[in-house]
């Protein structure tokens, strides 16, 4: 998330117009959400990534490792989808016989999980190609514009601001475990874990209290001027 943030300010487009990458990214999205051809789904994922490397300047690197966060959970379904169950064999390409139910592959799954694949993948590099270009306070200035509700702003805006609280205060606690040697064993890593859900728990809260005292201090009437 914090690699996220820091490309959005210093990315190669990023003095663009943000209601341009906007429409470009939103255009591409609506695009790739239709019944197409699979080779145009693919099509669509190499020019935003194209755009996001080499024109924007992200590292190629990064942005695969990036990738392959959702391409995991993606693989996953994939193979939910693929996988079929049945009475008889014939419908199936591959198929494994357990109890009287065949298991297997059928033609039609292997379309549809094929479609689900390559679908997800131009979606998200849309959605990588915005974000990765686009910092918080321009893509502020384009819901405006669009006349998104200023509630739905605020609470995208207060998310955002607690993302980065959750992660620094995580990494602050998972440090401080490393140097007791709290993850040496896979016991102790899983004993340490539980305890850093807890602590994590409690200081975030403890960040919000704070965030909300310091709001009264400034006589907050309920509304972020953004």
């Amino acid at each position: 998330m914090l690699l996220i943030d820091k490309y959005a300010y210093t990315n190669k487009l990023r003095k663009i117009d943000p209601m341009v990458k906007f429409s470009f990214a939103m255009g591409m999205l609506i695009f790739a959400l239709l019944p197409i051809p699979l080779w145009l789904y693919g099509v669509v994922s190499l020019i935003m990534g194209y755009l996001t490397v080499v024109s924007a300047g992200i590292p190629m690197k990064n942005y695969w490792k990036m990738l392959m966060v959702p391409f995991t959970f993606l693989v996953l379904s994939v193979i939910s989808i693929i996988v079929s169950f049945g009475q008889s064999g014939d419908v199936f390409v591959w198929a494994i016989k357990v109890r009287g139910i065949y298991m297997g592959i059928t033609p039609q799954g292997i379309e549809m999980s094929l479609r689900l694949l390559f679908r997800s993948l131009a979606c998200i590099t849309c959605m990588y190609f915005y974000s990765l270009t686009t910092p918080l306070d321009q893509q502020i200035q384009v819901y405006k514009k669009i006349r998104i509700p200023k509630e739905v702003v605020e609470l995208m805006v207060l998310i955002y601001r607690f993302i980065f609280i959750f992660l620094e205060e995580a990494k602050e606690i998972r440090n401080a475990q490393e140097m007791r040697f709290g993850y040496n064993t896979f016991k102790q890593s899983c004993h340490s874990f539980s305890l850093m859900i807890k602590v994590l728990f409690i200081r975030v809260m403890q960040r919000n209290k704070d965030m909300q005292i310091s709001l009264e201090s400034k006589f907050f009437n309920g509304e972020f001027h953004i």
